[in-house]
């Protein structure tokens, strides 16, 4: 399996930031590691007029699209104007997402935070399950 650098490495390489009206795409690179341990690559195509696609759902869906729906270890990066590498955490969306796919994701998926670091999904979507009916809510809103 990869390591956390070689993955992080992996994202870094991906990435070739183009300016087109609206914004820039491609400056966000992510890899993913299957739970088959097949390795996948994604890269943002955010624009600040639409709703684009993150680095991680660009790379989850390569994955699926070869028909694979859990995901062992995920990072995604962002380089500086000076190459720097900086290991970015996924949005609320992509969270959702990982989570969404595959309910193991939630508690088997590692997050890499840097080469050192991962932390499981669960430890970002904490309150994943957390459903609470509210007294006086059968089916009338609530004031």
């Amino acid at each position: 399996m990869l390591t956390n650098k070689e993955l992080i490495k992996k994202a870094a390489s991906v990435i070739e930031p183009k300016e087109v009206k609206g914004g820039l795409i491609g400056n966000v690179g992510c890899a993913l590691i299957a739970k088959s341990g097949k390795f996948f690559l994604g890269v943002c195509t955010g624009l600040g007029w639409a709703h684009g696609v993150c680095a991680e759902q660009a790379a989850i869906s390569s994955m699926i699209a070869n028909g694979e729906y859990a995901i062992e270890k995920i990072v995604a990066v962002w380089k500086d104007e000076t190459e720097a590498v900086f290991v970015i955490p996924p949005c609320g969306n992509c969270r959702q997402y990982m989570k969404e796919i595959d309910v193991s994701n939630i508690q088997n998926t590692e997050i890499i935070l840097d080469e050192n670091k991962t932390v499981k999904l669960s430890e970002l979507l904490p309150y994943y399950d957390w459903w609470q009916k509210q007294e006086g809510s059968h089916g009338k809103s609530i004031r």
